[in-house]
């Protein structure tokens, strides 16, 4: 057995017209009961203007909230959009954040975000060769800031793309921040760059095993010695008949929802088997705790990872549903992934 640790994500999604004080107050409360299960990780992600039907475009402000409200979680963003951000502001921001988590800030960032998005912030869409090299410049940027003795040198064989004069940040975040940050991997490119600056991965639960393998030998090429994080939706229902019984309204709104979006062939007919809808790009992790841990063993089989990220929060099902699912996937899959 793989001693797997557990994180949770969540988007903080709702309806346009759900009250975002809701949202926040449901997530916060499967937080912290998160915390008190033993949860390692709990991130949150940067949405702007309802894109992807996110309620938070502030993530690092949502982990500082709940730090005050909880006492073991790491909590972090999964992920800031670098891309949207100029890398000072997000350096300065974090550091502070990190001096109030007294070591508890796992922040994470990511290269890319929607073009709706882009185009909120005025920002120019680029293509990849040139977007993985802002980021990883902007990530040096963000390591020196962070040390609090900021000298930007020249960028080797690649364009400066932002002029910082040199100075002395304050805050200066923990020695350990580096070692806590994590970046969003969604392609080779992206891995080498956490392989490269020694940072750790985070997957999409959009990526298949094959694709875990293929960006963790680029990581691991490029140098990366750090945390593995696969992500999958999960429901676990106290048997497996009950799980499909209660997950399948929500695994419908979900396949229905990336078939607009364009993730599934707009032509593509609805499966009438529920168990036919959990299929990639989907992806989505369902039974009783025996069998939850048994897929979650097989996926470490495949691509072997260190923290199974988790989403478990969906349309479809209710709070209470939801914290049940959680509390089995603790206090009974989770033991069933230890040596």
């Amino acid at each position: 057995m793989a001693n797997i640790q557990f994180g949770l994500t969540d988007h903080l999604e709702g309806p346009r017209d759900r009250s975002s004080v809701q949202i926040y107050d449901e997530v916060s409360e499967l937080v912290k009961l998160a915390d008190r299960l033993g949860v390692r990780y709990a991130w949150f992600t940067e949405h702007h203007a309802h894109i992807h039907e996110g309620h938070l475009p502030t993530p690092l402000l949502f982990a500082v909230h709940m730090l005050g409200q909880t006492r073991r979680i790491r909590l972090g963003t999964a992920v800031i959009c670098l891309n949207l951000h100029h890398p000072l502001d997000a350096a300065e921001q974090t550091a502070v954040a990190d001096v109030l988590s007294r070591g508890r800030l796992a922040p994470g960032f990511g290269s890319g975000s929607t073009p709706r998005e882009f185009e909120l912030f005025g920002a120019a869409e680029t293509g990849e060769d040139e977007r993985h090299a802002r980021f990883e410049q902007a990530l040096e940027i963000i390591r020196s800031v962070w040390s609090g003795a900021f000298d930007q040198a020249e960028p080797s064989g690649q364009q400066a793309y932002f002029a910082i004069p040199p100075h002395q940040p304050l805050p200066v975040a923990s020695s350990e921040l580096w070692k806590r940050t994590w970046i969003a991997v969604n392609s080779a490119g992206s891995a080498g760059i956490a392989g490269r600056l020694g940072l750790n991965m985070l997957f999409s639960h959009l990526r298949t095993p094959a694709q875990y393998r293929e960006y963790s030998a680029v990581y691991r090429r490029a140098g990366g010695t750090g945390l593995i994080a696969a992500n999958r939706p999960v429901f676990i229902g106290p048997d497996d008949a009950t799980a499909w019984s209660r997950a399948e309204p929500a695994l419908r709104i979900l396949w229905r929802r990336f078939r607009a979006e364009g993730k599934i062939p707009a032509d593509t007919p609805e499966p009438e088997s529920a168990k036919e809808l959990v299929h990639h790009p989907i992806n989505f992790i369902v039974g009783g705790p025996e069998s939850v841990a048994r897929q979650i063993q097989a996926l470490h089989d495949e691509a072997p990872f260190d923290v199974a990220n988790v989403e478990v929060r969906w349309a479809g099902l209710d709070h209470e549903t939801v914290s049940d699912s959680l509390r089995r996937l603790m206090e009974q899959v989770a033991p069933m992934l230890q040596h």
